[in-house]
Parts: C-alpha cells; sequence; structure tokens
C-alpha cells in the first residue's frame, strides 16, 4: 500500500520539469513509497524514541478505545508476525523481533519507562506493567547510511489501546533479502531496443521480490562521467546508478537473481498534455501540464548484487500495450481547501499517479512502480492571451476542473491492484534559515487514492478535509509567519477536519537547517514523527534543538489507524496541514 513519498524536481527558467515529481523532501504523489504505518520521506521508514521518563501527551478530547485485550496480560502487547508473499512462491509466515529494527524502543506513561520484551513463542511484544491510560511508544531507528553521524529519524505513537497493530503486517517479497549501508553499492545499466529518450523523460529500477524502487533522470550534462544516456539515444551504454532505492526494508536490498528476484527497467516516456497551447489554452494551467506513460520495459539480468561494488545489469527495452482512462478531476474543489489557512495561493500543483499496488484482496506494505500520470502546476498567465513577451500582465491561476485522458503501461507479472493517486500540493515559500540565496519552502497536500477503476467512475474531489486551528502552544502561525521561542517541547494542537472522519493524525517535524549527506547537501528533512488519535500533542526531547528551525506538518489519513478496528484499506484520504517556520 502506498504513502506519500519524496521525489525530485528539476527546475528549467522557473518552470518544474519532471515526471512523478514534486518538491525534494515534500512528500509528493504517492508513486514511490512503501506503504507503512508512518510516515516517510525517502522511502525510509520515520520511527521514534528516548525513554527519558517525561509525562505523556496531553489530550484535548479522549477518543472511544479501538481495541480490546485478547488475552490476559497486563500491559501492551503488539503481535509480530510477519507474512511475506514471494514471487512464484506460497505466503511465508515469519516471526520477527521488532527490538532488532530499532536503536530504542520502550513505552513511557504516567513518568515511567517500561522496556520491551519480545516474547518469541507468542511472536509479539509485550510491555508489562504498563497502566491504563494514555502512553507514548517511542521508537528510533538506526543511523541512515545517507545522513552519517546523525541519529536514525524517530517516532512517537500516542495512544491507549492494549493491543497496537503496527507491526504485523503483509510484505510484497521474499522475507530473507540481504541488505547493505555501503554508499559504493552500485549498478551498471546496459538496455537496448529504446524509444528515442526524450528530453523530460525519467528511469525507473523496480524489483517486486526485494521490494525496490528507484527513481531516476539522464544526466545531460556534457562533463557528467555516469554514462547517462543523451536527448534521443535509442540505447543505454554503461550507465553506473548509486543504489539508492526506496523501499520498506532496513538498509538498501540487494538483487539476487538465484533466489528468484525480478529487476526490471521501465522508460517513463514524457510529453505535454496539450502540444501547442494558444489562444485562451495560455490562461488555462492544464494547457502546460507533462503527461508521462510507462512506454517500454526491459526484464534485466545480473549476477547476485553484493555490498560495495557495481553489478553490471542489462537487457531489452519491449514496448508495453497502454490503455486509457477517462479521470474527472475536480481541482477547483482541491484548491478551495488549500487555501483555508491562506487566502492567497501563490504556488500550487497537481498531481495524478497511477501506480500498482501490491496485494489484490488487500494492500500489502510493498512499492508501487509507475505505470503513467499528469503533473500540472499553478500558472503566472497573461491577462491578455494576446499579449507576448515580458512586458505582459500576468495573473496567478490556480489548476480548475478538468476531464484529462491518462494513458496507463503495465508489463509486471502476478497479482496487483492498478491504484490511481491524486494529489494537490501547495507551496509557501520562506527565506533560507541559513541565510543562502535559494529560498526553502513548506509544503501542504489533499490526496486521495483507491483502485484506478472506481476513482474513474465518478467525479474526483478531496474527501478528508485540512485540520483547522493549527496552533503552536496556543499560537496559531500560518504558513506565510514565523513564530520564535516556541521552547524544544511545544504543544500541537488542531481541530478535525470540517469534513471526512480521520483514522489517526501523523505530526511530523521537518528541519529546514542543511545537512551534509553522502551525496552532497541536504537541504531539509524529517525528523521524525508523532501518530495519535488526538488532537493535542506535545513534542518530547529528540526532537527540536535551540537554534534550529523547523515546520510541523499535521497529516489526517482515513484507511489505516493503529488497531485492527482500523484495517488498512485500497482506498486512503489523506490531509497534511502545515505550520509556519518554528524557532526554540
Amino acid at each position: 500500500m502506498s504513502s506519500p513519498l519524496s521525489l525530485f524536481l528539476n527546475f528549467k527558467n522557473g518552470v518544474a520539469l519532471g515526471l512523478v515529481v514534486v518538491l525534494a523532501g515534500c512528500p509528493p504523489p504517492v508513486a514511490n513509497t512503501p506503504s507503512t504505518a508512518s510516515d516517510t520521506s525517502s522511502g525510509t521508514t520515520d520511527e521514534t524514541p528516548s525513554s527519558t521518563g517525561e509525562t505523556p501527551t496531553s489530550t484535548s478530547e479522549t477518543p472511544t478505545p479501538t481495541t480490546g485485550v485478547e488475552e490476559e496480560f497486563d500491559g501492551v502487547i503488539a503481535p509480530a508476525t510477519r507474512t511475506y508473499r514471494p514471487l512464484g512462491g506460497p505466503e511465508i509466515a515469519a516471526a520477527s523481533d521488532p527490538l532488532l529494527d530499532y536503536a530504542e524502543l520502550a513505552i513511557v506513561s504516567v513518568g515511567q519507562t517500561y522496556a520491551a520484551v519480545y516474547a518469541e513463542a507468542a511472536a509479539r511484544l509485550e510491555f508489562a506493567g504498563v497502566p491504563e491510560a494514555v502512553y507514548q511508544l517511542r521508537t528510533r531507528l538506526p543511523a541512515q547510511a545517507e545522513l552519517p553521524g546523525l541519529p536514525g529519524p524517530q517516532q512517537v505513537t500516542v495512544a491507549q489501546a492494549r493491543v497496537l497493530d503496527i507491526y504485523a503486517q503483509t510484505f510484497a517479497g521474499r522475507p530473507d533479502v540481504a541488505s547493505t549501508d555501503d554508499g559504493a553499492t552500485a549498478v551498471i545499466v546496459s538496455a537496448s531496443d529504446m524509444l528515442p529518450l526524450g528530453p523530460e523523460d525519467q528511469f525507473e529500477l523496480y524489483s517486486y521480490n526485494t521490494d525496490t524502487q528507484l527513481l531516476e533522470f539522464p544526466n545531460f550534462n556534457p562533463e557528467d562521467m555516469s554514462g547517462s544516456p543523451q536527448p534521443d539515444a535509442t540505447e543505454i551504454g554503461e550507465w553506473t546508478i548509486a543504489w539508492r532505492p526506496d523501499t520498506g526494508r532496513a538498509g538498501w536490498p540487494l538483487v539476487d537473481p538465484g533466489k528468484g528476484d525480478d529487476l526490471w527497467l521501465g522508460h517513463l516516456v514524457a510529453g505535454p498534455l496539450v502540444p501547442e497551447p494558444m489562444g485562451a489554452e495560455l490562461q488555462d494551467p492544464w494547457s502546460f501540464a507533462q503527461r508521462y506513460v510507462l512506454g517500454e520495459a526491459a526484464e534485466l539480468s545480473l549476477a547476485p548484487m553484493k555490498a560495495g561494488a557495481a553489478t553490471a545489469v542489462s537487457g531489452t527495452f519491449a514496448p508495453i500495450a497502454s490503455e486509457v482512462v477517462s479521470l474527472d478531476v475536480r481541482a477547483g474543489e482541491f484548491m478551495a481547501e488549500l487555501q483555508i489557512y491562506d487566502a492567497d495561493l501563490k504556488s500550487v500543483g497537481c498531481f495524478i499517479a497511477a501506480v500498482l499496488e501490491p496485494g489484490t484482496d488487500h494492500p500489502i506494505v510493498g512499492m508501487t512502480p509507475n505505470l503513467g500520470g499528469i503533473n500540472v502546476y499553478g500558472l503566472d498567465a497573461p491577462v491578455d492571451p494576446e499579449c507576448m513577451g515580458d512586458e505582459c500582465d500576468t495573473m496567478f491561476v490556480t489548476p480548475g476542473d478538468r476531464v484529462v485522458d491518462l494513458e496507463i503501461g503495465n508489463p509486471y507479472p502476478g497479482d496487483g491492484t492498478p491504484t490511481l493517486i491524486v494529489q494537490c500540493s501547495r507551496y509557501v515559500f520562506v527565506a533560507d534559515p541559513g541565510g543562502g540565496g535559494v529560498p526553502d519552502y513548506l509544503a501542504a497536500d489533499l490526496i486521495v487514492q483507491g483502485r484506478l477503476a472506481d476513482l474513474a467512475s465518478k467525479p474526483i474531489v478531496p474527501k478528508l478535509g485540512l485540520v483547522r486551528d493549527l496552533a503552536v502552544n496556543g499560537v496559531e502561525v500560518p504558513p506565510d509567519a514565523s513564530l520564535e521561542g516556541v521552547g524544544v517541547n511545544p504543544t500541537i494542537s488542531f481541530t478535525t477536519p470540517k469534513f471526512g472522519a480521520p483514522d489517526v493524525y501523523t505530526i511530523t517535524i521537518r528541519t529546514l537547517d542543511d545537512t551534509d549527506g553522502i551525496d552532497g547537501p541536504v537541504l531539509r528533512r524529517s525528523l521524525g514523527s508523532i501518530r495519535t488519535e488526538f488532537t493535542e500533542v506535545t513534542i518530547p526531547d529528540g526532537f527540536l534543538e535551540p537554534g534550529g528551525h523547523y515546520y510541523v506538518q499535521v497529516t489526517a489519513e482515513r484507511g489505516r489507524g493503529l488497531t485492527e478496528a482500523h484495517a488498512d484499506s485500497h482506498d486512503i484520504w489523506v490531509s497534511r496541514a502545515m505550520t509556519g517556520v518554528l524557532t526554540p
């Protein structure tokens, strides 16, 4: 199952280019993100903790408990049996100790810390003695290979359920995949019989069995030494690509054909939705929308990948028979909800992505390869459509309602559910806190996700509104404002959306302060998140530091929850509101 991911945005003369892409660090169309019970920003899960013995998060309302105790146990339990669905084989149930996945994991309740014990016979975590009160499950992932020297991301789950359904899940692929954190790991790609490469085309490496997905733009810089294909090329020679796939697993999984692993190279062919806009079309953002389709794919041959090595992969592209689906996208309704915190929309975009969701009877945890999509952005349009040149008066126009034809291609064998994600986002640009010349930005989103056939059968409208009255320490901080002196443990509060009924909220803390990663500067990143059914939380220690610059996103979700009473669904509604810039 998918959840919003992070991709990349290219700019050319101020115009956003790319396929399934949005501003880096901003969750985009849910096109290549694993579906886990946590917010994600680069294909890896955000998790958290620290057993400092603090008092638990306060609440402004008490939700009805969603589940009871499955058996007599004085405390909290979390089942931990994982089910895997490998290629060409039966399901495999594997008990897994979650303690091995985290650097920290404990519950804090009423000022006390309760350690987890893995009960192997019952295949579950047990937190003995946790009182029947609101508690914080605090976890922290190990340090990420791409961010050396920094602690791993955190996640805090604030709940009162006695049974947490967050570790027992069904996963795409086999259970025994080896992974690496060695930044020297790479693939050297060769592929023949390619359609002529267009300037906005993109490639995607995908493996169901290892649950990996890697989106890659060609590099047209003449000084590039990677061997990237160039415009109009009809083959890929030896293109070296760093192996940094998005995945729902730990680290960067290694593909091993000897164990039945697949590896595909998809060519996402891009082009304009309207080939030559004229007249009144020049005032319509859809006239400048970009469409893309998975036009061809190559099933690749390779030796087993090895950590720290460059593995040669090769194949021959084969064209994909495509189909066209008509979609009635009511973008105007998305835009109306996105402006509730600020009537002046200055930068917006809508992203329509058809992906292949693993699982048919219900969604399962796994990457979602792209089948086709459309991206449209707000437009500085000429007031007079007959006026040409830089001297024309302009007006900002947001995407309106539109019936569009979406072309998709699907070469992948086996089970899967063609899924549609429609995401509309707004961006607020702020001065770089570090004093650099490139502005930073904050993002808010509305997302509707479901089976492609179902969503295509009726108008597509937002199903879940933004949370209202979003405040920090009781002070509302609009996206274009800032608030200093919030402290390192500010209280985030909000009221429920005006429409839709969320199963859970996720409060994600993002930093705007740059840091160095193994591939260069990282401009913004998620520090972790807090998942809860409550509408007021206090950010625990370990997130904010004096002198830092942050903003908070509050995500409301329908279709995923913390307990069995809110089982995962193909139909997922998401809204994500944002604060302005916060400094402790």
